[in-house]
């Protein structure tokens, strides 16, 4: 989900899952999926990852933080500055995916 407030853009709550059901066996692959949703949140909001400012990432298992991050790095590669970022171990997700992740996006007024 996507919400502008003023010149902020929420999104809340992405994670790997298609018609209720989790997509994805790992970790790579469901980072992967999740960015992908939020790109296209972002693009109907007329916005891109260059305008992200924070980030909240919810692994189930923080084994999976190296092979997280390069996924989640794909993203970023032609960004001028990342955003911030937590990170933190989550348990009890969403029919047992591996990550969840929202984002606070500065984007102007939206008027």
């Amino acid at each position: 989900m996507a919400r502008r407030a003023g010149d902020m853009l929420f999104l809340s709550g992405f994670g790997p899952v298609e018609d209720m059901e989790v997509v994805g066996d790992d970790i790579a692959a469901q980072t992967a999926l999740t960015m992908d949703y939020m790109t296209a949140a972002l693009k109907d909001e007329r916005a891109t990852w260059a305008d992200v400012v924070r980030v909240n990432v919810f692994l189930l298992h923080m084994t999976d933080r190296d092979g997280f991050n390069a996924a989640y790095m794909r993203y970023f590669e032609d960004v001028p500055r990342m955003p911030t970022r937590r990170c933190v171990g989550a348990g009890d997700m969403y029919k047992g995916i591996l990550v969840e992740i929202d984002a606070i996006a500065y984007v102007g007024d939206a008027t």
